[in-house]
């Protein structure tokens, strides 16, 4: 049992909990919970170490003894620990250290999310989560977003970083991937000042959509991509949509256009 807390896995854990740079450079990240902690062994994503304590539920037990039968290196740990080093408030007892993997992202692209600046993490957690229900193909973070794989992203998330490719990228590559000349992407920007509405636009075709910051709207190279602007008809007196709230409703759009 680990009970120091400066034991080399727990300054690690507690490293990569708050620190983006660590995680870059480490290409790891943390899942909290049972349920994340479920999707990641799901996935088979590769898992570094496992800290666990005595609170575990029955759930939680059962799948430490999966992760026993992989051979994935663990530790038992305080509860007074793992409240210490947890970025919830009350722990589940199992903290997983997972490396980032790349999904492969599909060679024919038709539905892709494009996240222009998206600073908040819960807003890019959730927008992840939606993605995901709505079989997005492929969410591409531009820079100056927040980390993908922050502790409130990945919470929020709800095990999306497991199921759909989910890539960072600079202008340039989101450029040749929208652009690839076998299957181009018309590329829809969302904003309130556009005359098109999201309910008129052929949302049908193969398509991005890039959705920005509220508050400091479109930047210049997501301007430079877009083939066309749209709006979400507000017939209220508000001026914005929350960015998440926006992208879920454009994302549903889209399949709402294609359901068959």
């Amino acid at each position: 049992m680990i009970t120091s807390n400066q034991n080399p896995k727990i300054q690690k854990t507690r490293a990569l909990l708050q620190q983006s740079k660590e995680r870059k450079n480490s290409g790891l990240f943390v899942v909290e919970g049972v349920r994340l902690f479920e999707e990641a062994l799901i996935a088979n994503w590769e898992i570094d170490y496992i800290l666990h304590s005595d609170n575990l539920s029955t759930r939680g037990l059962e799948l430490l003894h999966h992760a026993e039968e992989r051979k994935i290196a663990m530790d038992e740990i305080p509860y007074s620990l793992m409240t210490k080093i947890a970025g919830t408030e009350h722990p589940q007892g199992i903290i997983a250290v997972v490396q980032q993997t790349r999904i492969p992202i599909s060679k024919l692209l038709n539905f892709v999310l494009i996240c222009d600046s998206i600073s908040d993490p819960g807003n890019l957690g959730t927008i992840l989560r939606t993605a995901d229900a709505a079989h997005v193909q492929l969410v591409l973070i531009s820079p100056n977003s927040t980390d993908p794989y922050s502790p409130k992203v990945v919470r929020a998330g709800m095990g999306a970083h497991f199921h759909i490719p989910i890539y960072q990228a600079n202008w340039q590559e989101i450029y040749e991937i929208c652009k690839n000349p076998k299957q181009p992407l018309h590329t829809y920007l969302a904003s309130a000042d556009a005359a098109l509405n999201c309910w008129e636009a052929d949302l049908r075709k193969p398509c991005a959509i890039i959705v920005g910051s509220e508050a400091s709207g479109p930047g210049n190279d997501a301007l430079q991509l877009a083939d066309s602007m749209i709006k979400i008809p507000m017939p209220g007196e508000s001026e914005s949509l929350n960015a998440a709230v926006a992208a879920s409703i454009l994302i549903f759009e889209t399949v709402r256009q294609r359901w068959k």
